[in-house]
């Protein structure tokens, strides 16, 4: 196999040069804080959403309304009180200008699924993600990499070790800080190794999806990829839950993650339906309240 690995200085400067204007979501479902509590509980139902940013009439943030809002208003039965009584006025904001590391480092500290974007006079502009981030950067490495010297020779790795290559990491559940890193591993070993980009795509896909289920769902896990010429196989196992039905866990958007995990944007019950989809081969063993093994094959 070519031994070849993607140009890590442009992606670092890429995450240094683009803004979180560059990416941020400019359409954005906002409120007044006259509105009252049903009106926005109406519309979170509706637009399945958690939270919404309530801003005055020269689009200055005042707050946000949030599901625990919500709840604490339908606990103390609230729901015709305006939303000024109940939003939350301490919030955790980012500006527009700032670089897409510093707003990742932002969203590490404070562990919220999404932000508000705010401009230098607090007028809201948007709203961002971490998944905003994450699809603005793999979709400029898409369009760099057909350039020629987007990859460059990697030698560090001898022929032996190429040839049967393993790869062993530990997952800790709940941990969606550092969740994403195990596949980002994986998938830049195989572009060392030089394997073909087709099966790096799909070797990606299923670790990311296969790695998310562990913080989700169990207390801890372990990933295990072994490297060969003939093919890429990957081992996940948990301790965790089980799955008590495995074909019914098997069904697009089917999910057992708790209204937390839905929040903070993850838990939309696609993760073994993309691993099928994107694996050449997939076992599962599952028992209830121990745990699960999946041994996915990809063949090169």
């Amino acid at each position: 196999m070519k031994n070849s690995s993607v140009n890590l200085e442009f992606v670092e400067k890429l995450a240094n040069d683009l803004t979180v204007k560059d990416i941020m979501t400019n359409d954005v479902i906002t409120l007044r804080p006259d509105n009252k509590l049903k009106n926005a509980k109406e519309i979170m139902r509706l637009r399945k959403i958690s939270g919404i940013p309530i801003i005055n009439s020269d689009r200055h943030l005042k707050g946000i309304i949030s599901i625990d809002d919500i709840i604490r208003g339908l606990e103390e039965n609230r729901l015709e009180d305006n939303l000024s009584n109940l939003m939350s006025t301490e919030l955790i904001t980012i500006k527009h200008d700032i670089s897409v590391i510093e707003a990742l480092r932002k969203f590490k500290k404070h562990k919220y699924g999404r932000l508000p974007v705010i401009d230098e006079n607090d007028v809201l502009m948007g709203i961002i993600t971490p998944g905003d981030i994450t699809r603005k950067l793999l979709e400029e490495v898409e369009k760099a990499s057909k350039e020629e010297n987007f990859f460059f020779v990697n030698d560090s790795i001898d022929e032996e070790e190429r040839d049967n290559l393993q790869i062993e990491i530990e997952i800790e559940g709940g941990d969606f800080s550092n969740s994403g890193e195990a596949s980002s591993r994986i998938k830049e070993v195989l572009q060392q190794v030089g394997v073909p980009s087709t099966a790096i795509r799909k070797a990606a896909i299923v670790t990311y999806e296969a790695e998310m289920n562990v913080v989700i769902h169990a207390r801890r896990g372990i990933i295990l990829a072994k490297i060969t010429p003939e093919e890429i196989k990957i081992i996940v196992e948990d301790e965790g839950p089980g799955i008590e039905n495995v074909d019914l866990a098997m069904e697009p958007g089917y999910s057992t993650a708790s209204e937390h995990v839905r929040e903070l944007g993850f838990g939309a019950g696609m993760g073994l339906t993309n691993i099928e989809r994107w694996a050449d081969d997939l076992e599962i063993e599952s028992k209830v309240d121990k745990g699960t093994r999946l041994e996915i094959t990809i063949y090169l």
